[in-house]
């Protein structure tokens, strides 16, 4: 992970931007100190995408549940769960 002094990440404003496409967190120090995350639009709704579904007890049950179906065998073929599905 990249750090910039705050100083640093003012004067870079403009092209802090280019620094974070994918997953590139830059972090910002002040007096030696993380205070902030820089990131990427994307990376940021994708953690808090992460977080809800973290927090929905109901869906990591669901998630839970199908992944210990998977590990039990109880898996259908594509075209096994085309013809359930109706397609």
């Amino acid at each position: 992970m990249q750090k910039l002094s705050i100083t640093e990440a003012r004067k870079a404003f403009m092209k802090i931007s280019d620094k974070t496409e994918g997953n590139q967190v830059i972090a910002v120090t002040k007096r030696n100190k993380e205070v902030m995350a820089v990131m990427s639009w994307d990376l940021y709704e994708g953690l808090l995408e992460t977080m809800e579904t973290l927090g929905d007890p109901e869906l990591m049950g669901d998630i839970k549940q199908g992944m210990e179906e998977i590990k039990s065998g109880k898996t259908y073929s594509i075209e096994e769960s085309r013809r359930r599905l109706g397609l």
